[in-house]
């Protein structure tokens, strides 16, 4: 087995998630942790929405979760403050009625850049998935400086529709690195540049098992994950998958599972606040949508 990081990746996975060989899904190991929030269809933090879409983790751990109604119309950002006590099923306390943003479209991903473009902190939302919803512009939500939502803009970018973006203010030796997903590619790009150009082809063809459907990804200094979730064509005993890439998109772990609960349990996004990562798991037929920790 190989280790994910080594000691100087700290920020990635200080904890250490080891890596297995490449085997069959079947085979794979359930990385499904300790549930840190859980959030029912009548959470007012939903505002009636009862679909969970992108997470992201911005300032002080505060936790940010895009929610739609099922045709993804509507879309509302909800804010959740931690309420410093240890990580555990309360760890993170909605923040009063979410915002109301209908440009954030499909919020399939969030990336968090604490300085963007310079001028302050700053969520960047996927407005497009991969099938249905296609778009080739994000929604840049400015925060203020409590954390709470601000103003909203769209950019559009030049490399067409993206279902997956993150951003690192560790990667590329502390200058900062957006990464972004395009169907089965990887797309870089400078952290302090503007998203209308700049970005670079990475890798054309990421590793994927079976069918399943393109959702959050995230990124530190030295990696990238990169969620699939089940869908109508999996099996029902088929598992949501997250991929690890270096940020050249080369394989450093490919079958890292979380259980699918026969499609009742669908990986959305997967997030990080220090070394402790966290996937967030839409559930469908009304159970509780939920956050958990992403363990070796």
């Amino acid at each position: 087995m190989r280790n994910l990081l080594n000691i100087a990746s700290v920020v990635a996975l200080s904890a250490g998630i080891a890596i297995a060989s490449t085997t069959p899904a079947h085979a794979a190991t359930n990385r499904s942790g300790a549930e840190r929030l859980s959030i029912p269809d009548s959470s007012a933090c939903k505002a009636g929405r009862t679909v969970l879409q992108g997470m992201v983790a911005g300032p002080g751990g505060q936790l940010y979760i895009v929610f739609t109604k099922a045709a993804g119309a509507e879309p509302v950002l909800s804010r959740w403050l931690r309420d410093g006590s240890t990580w555990d099923g309360a760890s993170w306390i909605c923040a009063g009625a979410p915002t109301s943003i209908p440009t954030l479209g499909h919020g399939n991903d969030l990336a968090y850049n604490a300085n963007y473009l310079g001028q302050g902190p700053a969520l960047i939302a996927t407005q497009g998935s991969q099938s249905a919803f296609l778009s080739d512009k994000v929604t840049v939500v400015r925060l203020n400086a409590d954390g709470s939502v601000g103003t909203a803009t769209e950019v559009r970018l030049p490399i067409g529709n993206i279902s997956g973006l993150c951003y690192s203010a560790t990667a590329a030796g502390g200058a900062g690195k957006y990464a972004a997903r395009r169907l089965g590619s990887l797309w870089t790009h400078p952290g302090a540049g503007a998203l209308t150009s700049g970005w670079t082809l990475v890798k054309s063809n990421l590793t994927g098992h079976d069918n399943r459907s393109d959702q959050g990804i995230d990124c530190s200094e030295n990696y990238i994950w990169n969620t699939r979730s089940i869908n109508t064509s999996t099996p029902a005993t088929g598992w949501n998958w997250v991929y690890q890439y270096n940020w050249s998109g080369g394989d450093v772990e490919s079958d890292i599972g979380v259980p699918g609960n026969d499609l009742t349990d669908e990986i959305e996004d997967i997030t990080h606040v220090g070394s402790e990562f966290f996937v967030a798991i839409n559930r469908n037929g009304g159970s509780a949508d939920s956050v958990k920790v992403f363990t070796e």
